[in-house]
């Protein structure tokens, strides 16, 4: 006979309401407690409870008066917005950001830089150590509780690496989320760039989506490697160590070049900003060499030959984006990352037209393709998978008995 055990049972449920409490009330900003009440459908007394224990620890603060059921006026609670953080840390082929982000997602103090070509791996993840720690140190009174990171992928959550950077060899002798932890001692969570993307999205505007949120939502990284954030049902779609989603290394010409994942013909090599810029040194850089900002510059300039090569990227995108609808199905398709900030409108027009030549009409009339509306959107979803492991166990980050 099967022995229940209630005393977890209920402690899985405290846990449960604690996490769905903090997360309606960053949804809400400010919110009375006969609100949150009504919005978890929990017991009055449940819920004064549970304000109570997040008053004791500081997680959220009283706010003053706001306007309740009826005309009545009732105190409203926050999110400690003021005293706690997270860390959120973009590290990519050529450049990293990093920010403090308070505990509703909001940007509160950001740092970047590129990278020299001639720095090793180690060299680099030792430079963005430093310069972490003076962010951090630089954050006065406001206590970061948890790092996000957000890096290249293929990412192996399993064991804790960098599989390869196209490129860039070295990153996987790195074990990047031990040494986080180690140098600031405390907990620290990875994410391929791809997926922070996706999380970003998602969290600053869930509904835009529609259906509750249970739609399929893809976010592009289109920069400077290609990869893909999948979101189901509010859940990221990882697959069994963490790299589904690596468009970037899906072919798209079996018969092109061998990329250093073993593939031909790799997405990635025909519609990267840096497979971009290469192209264009190929063809005008006999002289000298171009970086990707004087690229840019010259597309918005209306240099011709430049443009052309762009909107060639563009179109090699377009069949990444074809693979992806035919693959998952999704609703919203959303593109980010420095390409999607070349020239915009005129990238996500090309990009829609070659799409819709090669879908079926059905397809096409029940999704939507988009562009980022969050700037920085793999520094803010790094931040934001440090969230959400805060907020779903709030309890071991402030102490809650």
């Amino acid at each position: 006979m099967y022995k229940i055990d209630y005393g977890i049972n209920q402690e899985r449920i405290q846990k449960m309401n604690r996490s769905l409490m903090i997360h309606l009330l960053r949804k809400e900003g400010v919110c009375a407690r006969t609100h949150l009440a009504k919005l978890s459908d929990l017991k009055q007394a449940t819920v004064t409870n549970i304000i109570n224990d997040f008053l004791d620890c500081g997680l959220v603060k009283e706010v003053g008066y706001i306007a309740g059921d009826k005309g009545r006026r009732s105190i409203g609670i926050s999110i400690n917005n003021d005293d706690f953080g997270v860390m959120g840390i973009q590290v990519a082929r050529k450049n990293y950001k990093m920010g403090i982000f308070d505990l509703s997602g909001n940007l509160v103090d950001m740092r970047a830089d590129d990278l020299s070509s001639h720095m090793s791996p180690k060299e680099i993840f030792q430079m963005v150590l430093e310069e972490a720690k003076v962010l951090m140190d630089g954050a006065g009174n406001r206590k970061v509780i948890a790092i996000g990171v957000a890096l290249p992928g293929p990412y192996n959550i399993k064991r804790g690496r960098i599989e390869l950077m196209t490129g860039f060899p070295g990153w996987d002798d790195i074990a990047i989320r031990e040494e986080l932890e180690s140098r600031f001692h405390i907990p620290v969570f990875a994410e391929q760039d791809a997926n922070a993307g996706a999380l970003a999205q998602y969290w600053y505007d869930v509904e835009k989506f529609g259906n509750g949120g249970k739609e399929v939502i893809v976010y592009i990284s289109a920069g400077q490697g290609i990869g893909a954030g999948i979101i189901c049902g509010g859940e990221l779609i990882k697959g069994s160590i963490g790299i589904a989603g690596e468009i970037g290394h899906t072919s798209i010409n079996f018969k092109g070049p061998k990329c250093s994942c073993g593939n031909y013909g790799c997405l990635e090599n025909y519609c990267s900003s840096i497979a971009f810029t290469k192209e264009i040194n190929r063809i005008l850089g006999q002289e000298r060499e171009y970086t990707f900002s004087e690229a840019v510059r010259m597309v918005q300039a209306g240099n011709p030959i430049v443009k052309e090569i762009f909107l060639t990227s563009c179109d090699n995108l377009a069949i990444g984006v074809v693979n992806l609808i035919n693959s998952f199905n999704p609703s919203v398709i959303i593109i980010g990352d420095e390409m999607s900030h070349v020239i915009p409108e005129e990238m996500l027009q090309r990009i829609k037209d070659e799409v819709k030549r090669k879908i079926l009409p059905e397809i096409y009339e029940n999704m939507k393709i988009t562009l980022s509306f969050v700037k920085d959107s793999m520094v803010h979803g790094a931040a934001i998978a440090a969230i959400m492991n805060v907020f779903d166990c709030p309890d071991a980050y402030f102490g809650i008995q």
